[in-house]
């Protein structure tokens, strides 16, 4: 891969971890850049929000800041890899 373009796997971690407000502005490009000509990448974080949006509506799936703390810590590992 180039410096800017991302694989559909880099894509749907960095799709998560954008809904965290967790992305750097760097990756935050990177992920738009990807997003805009991969359709199925599109429908994945079209997905992924309203599915979190609905968990968050619930009102009783909640996480606590250590347990996404370390979701963080895995994301990034496995972005590392």
């Amino acid at each position: 891969m180039s410096k800017f373009f991302i694989s559909c796997d880099e894509a749907s971690i960095l799709s998560t971890r954008d809904q965290y407000n967790d992305l750097s502005p760097k990756e935050k490009f990177r992920h738009k850049l990807h997003n805009g000509h991969c359709i199925g990448c599109r429908s994945f974080n079209k997905k992924s929000r309203l599915f979190s949006r609905t968990l968050n509506g619930l009102g009783w799936v909640k996480l606590s800041n250590p347990q996404k703390n370390s979701i963080k810590e895995k994301l990034k590992a496995a972005m590392k890899k």
